[in-house]
């Protein structure tokens, strides 16, 4: 009909992109349950997958592309754990890195070498024994196949006992599928292939698998926080070590014998002691605190030397190469055999009763002067000079005991248990107090055996109980400990920070 308007046309387009080929998507194997970082050539192997997305699934293989592999984070401790290698051969060298030396490498491309190039400090070929931990010259963080695969397989190499990272796989068109397990199909699902090494579920930087990475209760441990708690001590909590500086550990042994890393435990107390000449730590582990002896000076950061009047108190530090950020530094205690004369048994150097390890220089020992005293006498004399290094006084600081007529003797050297080390022993053949006008007299047994363990109670008990006097008289007087001192298991603390 003339006039009449015409209905619009509408014209449809299909969209193909990238016509006749297939989505392509590439994933990554997650880090075995079980790897715990190991400074010592560790290397573990993960694999990348190409995949193409057909009849609506992921299928393998899909087309061949370069896979490169990177690290979208990566740890950079100085060191290999706390307290090694020595303070001036530290470097900062990534701890997770593509070892380019390695014969099953041969297949890939490197780039980013992040390596310290100053010589002197290069990544130290003893850890615990010789060439436990190889020369290497480079530091990749990014390693691509030379040629287009559709699997390819790369090596991670650790280099620090606390080593963090996140390792991803991309190649050209290809989108992430989230990881699978190693002996596991295709996730089928979109989402970061980001891979942490170790396996860290919950994010502490610490391993699943480690026994540090949770607390009692079975929540998360936090990586910056200290709260051992036992032995209890005086209730302050801590040992001066982050669960975090707990897990990456330190390299530990005897002087002259075997080296190991140990992990040490985020509950329990520990204190470090390098013994210098092997004597021991007596009763001391009757403190409830863990010992652990390091090898060497260098181990604390000490004076290479080790010579007796050195190095200065606060300078004996265990976790030298710590996170200055976070935590603090603490102290180890060194030990040492010394002839010191005056019938002076041992003495805690540079310290006043009950300081802390950053306050001491040394304990210094006379085992000569206790030849010829009771069998137990070197072991007491050890424990109660430590026990001056970790907050522990005298049960009194009275030289003897007070005769005269207004005041009673509570609170002297030989107050309180007499089975506990920090009590003086054979110290005076007697003690007294008022009784009135007149003295009691107690007679302290001669020769009288040193304490084995460390008390629980200021009460005074053995010739210290209430009982007979001098004349066996009956006398109820208790000679016990000084009001702020004694129960010395409640007073115990290690923490310098």
């Amino acid at each position: 009909m003339s006039g009449e308007s015409k209905a619009p046309q509408i014209k449809r387009y299909v969209i193909q992109v990238n016509p006749g080929r297939p989505r392509l998507g590439i994933d990554l194997t997650l880090c075995p349950k079980s790897v715990l970082p190991d400074a010592r050539n560790q290397k573990t192997e993960f694999t990348a997958r190409i995949y193409a997305f057909k009849g609506g699934k992921w299928v393998y293989p899909g087309e061949k592309r370069k896979i490169t592999f990177s690290f979208k984070e990566v740890s950079k401790e100085k060191g290999v754990c706390l307290n090694y290698p020595e303070k001036d051969k530290i470097n900062t060298n990534p701890d997770l890195f593509f070892p380019d030396d390695d014969d099953r490498m041969n297949d890939f491309d490197f780039d980013e070498d992040d390596t310290d190039g100053d010589a002197d400090k290069a990544c130290p070929t003893m850890i615990l024994v010789a060439d436990d931990n190889p020369a290497h010259s480079h530091h990749y963080k990014k390693a691509t196949t030379k040629n287009a695969v559709t699997e390819a397989k790369v090596l991670v190499r650790c280099e620090d006992y606390g080593a963090f990272g996140i390792l991803k796989a991309e190649a050209a068109d290809c989108e992430f599928l989230k990881p699978r397990e190693r002996d596991a199909g295709c996730s089928q699902e979109l989402g970061d292939n980001d891979v942490k090494i170790p396996r860290d579920d919950n994010g502490n930087n610490i391993a699943d698998s480690a026994a540090q990475d949770k607390n009692k209760d079975g929540t998360k441990a936090l990586p910056d926080k200290d709260e051992d708690d036992t032995p209890r001590g005086n209730g302050d909590k801590g040992d001066g070590f982050t669960n975090y500086e707990e897990y990456r550990g330190f390299i530990v042994g005897k002087v002259d014998g075997p080296k190991s890393h140990k992990r040490t435990d985020i509950n329990k107390k520990q204190l470090f002691i390098h013994d210098k000449n092997k004597i021991g730590t007596g009763f001391f582990g009757r403190s409830g605190l863990e010992i652990i002896f390091i090898p060497g000076p260098e181990y604390y950061g000490g004076d290479s030397t080790d010579g007796d009047k050195a190095p200065d108190a606060g300078t004996q530090i265990i976790n030298f190469n710590r996170d200055p950020n976070v935590g603090g530094d603490q102290h180890g205690i060194r030990l040492v055999k010394e002839n010191l004369g005056g019938n002076v048994l041992g003495q805690a150097v540079h310290a006043r009763f009950g300081w802390l390890p950053k306050e001491v220089n040394r304990v210094r020992i006379d085992v000569a002067a206790h030849a010829g005293m009771a069998g137990n006498a070197l072991s007491a004399s050890i424990a109660h000079e430590l026990g001056h290094c970790s907050n522990l006084q005298h049960h009194g600081q009275l030289p003897s005991h007070n005769h005269g007529p207004t005041s009673d003797p509570t609170g002297g050297v030989t107050s309180g248990d007499v089975n506990c080390v920090m009590r003086y022993d054979n110290y005076r053949s007697i003690w007294c107090h008022v009784t009135g006008a007149s003295h009691c007299i107690h007679k302290i047994p001669s020769p009288e055996n040193p304490g084995t363990t460390f008390c629980d109670s200021q009460d005074g008990n053995g010739c210290n109980a209430s009982g007979s006097d001098y004349w066996g008289d009956p006398c109820a007087f208790t000679n016990d400990a000084s009001a702020d001192r004694g129960e010395c298991k409640n007073r115990i603390k290690v923490k310098d920070w």
